[in-house]
């Protein structure tokens, strides 16, 4: 049993999508798998991902979400990795490696990975990739009393108040699993992307996926918490990159690390939103 490695192309999602469906993970439906390669983020230049096939059969892929952020005033791309699988007969022959010398072969690109399972970790180091991420911030409601602070959450008041860079990505994921929040003061705003998850010992974790303005997010991440959280036993959750400085929060170290390559993009212009997370409705580990 011999494979070849080749980029995926539009008329291999259906193959694709039976192959993760059956194999990687039943519980997704097809149509949930197919919401990985619907986005069009990359206009008419998409990266679906790189696929292993014997004589005509898909028997691997790694995926990709690609898309295109501004970057400091720079257009960059970006991959995210995706829903990496092989079948068990075509394994320990390199493919694996071998797809992720493909994927990651375009400097001009920026590459990460949010869901890499632990074991995986020490290999994606020898591949050249480098921790993004290994801790995340908590915040919990004390009561604090708080000023100059509104929290928007209509979707229509948030699209009408966004500025157009946040436009884009607040329309780019409308029908996606996230809850946005449009943080407005009387000088400046912040939209955000959460998602909703119940965690370790029953802890409901809203989990930063997006922030458009670090500056306000890290002055008034405790404010935010207190409008944001109900009473019961709640976190805001965020990656330790997306505050500057010191935001206090409690420090929790991330189960598997995030990983990212990149010659032009630094870690903390990185956020979760453009990924397998939101497409997928994934819990953020």
């Amino acid at each position: 049993m011999t494979a070849i490695l080749r980029r995926m192309t539009p008329a291999d999602i259906d193959d694709v999508c039976a192959l993760l469906h059956e194999n990687m993970n039943s519980k997704f439906s097809v149509a949930r798998w197919r919401a990985l390669f619907s986005p069009s983020w990359c206009g008419g230049k998409p990266d679906l991902g790189i696929v292993a096939e014997d004589n005509g059969r898909i028997v691997g892929v790694h995926g990709h979400v690609c898309s295109y952020r501004v970057i400091d005033g720079r257009r960059e791309r970006f991959l995210n990795f995706t829903s990496w699988y092989i079948l068990k007969e075509y394994r320990r022959q390199g493919l694996g490696s071998g797809m992720l010398s493909m994927a990651t072969a375009d400097p001009e690109v920026t590459c990460t990975v949010f869901s890499l399972s632990p074991r995986q970790t020490e290999f994606f180091k020898t591949l050249g990739m480098s921790v993004l991420e290994e801790d995340r911030l908590l915040w919990r409601k004390t009561g604090k009393a708080y000023e100059n602070l509104e929290l928007v959450s209509d979707p229509v008041k948030i699209r009408q108040w966004c500025d157009l860079g946040d436009i884009r990505v607040f329309d780019d994921h409308k029908d996606l699993p996230v809850i946005p929040v449009l943080v407005m003061t009387k000088c400046t705003q912040c939209l955000l992307f959460l998602s909703r998850a119940v965690k370790h010992g029953g802890v409901v974790y809203y989990d930063v996926l997006y922030r458009s303005n670090p500056k306000l997010f890290t002055e008034r991440v405790q404010d935010i918490a207190e409008a944001l959280l109900p009473d019961d036993e709640c976190v805001l959750a965020a990656d330790r990159r997306f505050v500057e400085g010191d935001a206090g929060g409690e420090i929790e170290t991330i189960k598997s690390p995030r990983f990212f390559k990149s010659n032009r993009v630094q870690p903390k212009d990185i956020d979760l939103a453009y990924s397998e997370i939101p497409l997928l409705g994934l819990k953020l580990d």
